[in-house]
């Protein structure tokens, strides 16, 4: 789950997804799986980001929504809810995975089409527009809560989301290594998945995290178990050992956090990624052969 990192118009953009990140959830889960997989084509959202964009449809009309896979929720902003035709009622309130407050109301059940998959239940109201700053608007975040009940691949150095069907999940793990997730999900529908690392002592657990644009964060307590130490506003390159996969090369920096730590877009774009949010399990593989790393 992401946190605000700085205040440019392209840095601006993280800020909303980064508020967001620990906080913000989606409810309930998605519908049987399809005879046939659904290919979903992400978009960049600003040069120079790691962050990507889907176009998801409410009520007629399109828009593209930041996918974050730490945010938990599906976030619509109050201009794109008036879409929905929905009156946005009660109160959700979540922490940002450096501790902070974020408050947020319902509405719903809301439809959305996403290319050529349908899902239809509460979402969250929130104004992304005092975050985005500058960069362009969104209709608001889609999270890993759209697709509860499903298995979904997500190959990020190409651009690709895939909602697998039974038969080309199947197909899709004879080729990847089985790696070790926790899918975490509360009271409103949060869902974030976190996937373990070895350290020196003991492992971590990392939340996979589409919506952080880098780089990937350590809490102290989880350096400690690495046996190193980054300082401030620095950043340290490293080899995490993905129980399962193997080392994946990663740039790091330190930041206070309720958890061990979050990953990144360029962590993502080095390996292929399918999560079964179903039954919690996740397989991997490189998208490249993986470069020398230090550790």
């Amino acid at each position: 789950m992401p946190a605000a990192i700085s205040h440019s118009p392209a840095r601006a953009a993280r800020v909303a997804v980064c508020t967001f990140g620990a906080a913000i959830l989606a409810l309930t889960a998605c519908g049987s799986a399809a005879a046939l997989p659904i290919r979903l084509k992400l978009s960049r959202y600003i040069p120079n980001s790691g962050l990507r964009t889907v176009e998801v449809t409410v009520n007629g009309h399109e828009s593209p929504f930041i996918l974050d896979t730490g945010a938990g929720a599906t976030v619509l902003t109050p201009q794109e809810i008036r879409h929905a035709g929905c009156k946005p009622f009660g109160k959700v309130t979540q922490f940002r995975a450096q501790g902070g407050k974020v408050t947020s109301s319902r509405c719903g059940p809301v439809k959305l089409a996403i290319g050529g998959y349908q899902v239809d239940r509460d979402v969250q109201v929130f104004d992304l527009g005092r975050l985005l700053g500058k960069a362009p608007p969104v209709g608001g975040i889609l999270g890993l809560a759209s697709f509860w009940g499903r298995a979904v691949t997500l190959d990020l150095a190409h651009d690709r989301l895939t909602i697998e069907s039974r038969r080309s999940l199947a197909r899709r793990i004879r080729a990847m290594r089985p790696i070790r997730v926790r899918i975490t999900r509360d009271q409103a529908g949060a869902v974030v998945p976190f996937i373990e690392v070895r350290a020196r002592t003991g492992t971590l657990w990392l939340e996979v995290d589409s919506g952080n644009d880098g780089p990937v964060f350590l809490a102290p307590h989880a350096q400690r178990q690495l046996a190193i130490s980054i300082p401030p506003r620095a950043q340290r390159p490293l080899g995490l050992d993905v129980i399962g996969l193997g080392r994946v090369p990663v740039s790091a920096a330190s930041r206070r956090l309720i958890f061990d730590g979050e990953l990144d877009p360029a962590f993502l774009r080095q390996i292929v990624l399918t999560i079964d949010l179903r039954h919690g399990r996740a397989w991997a593989r490189f998208d490249q052969p993986p470069s020398k790393t230090l550790y």
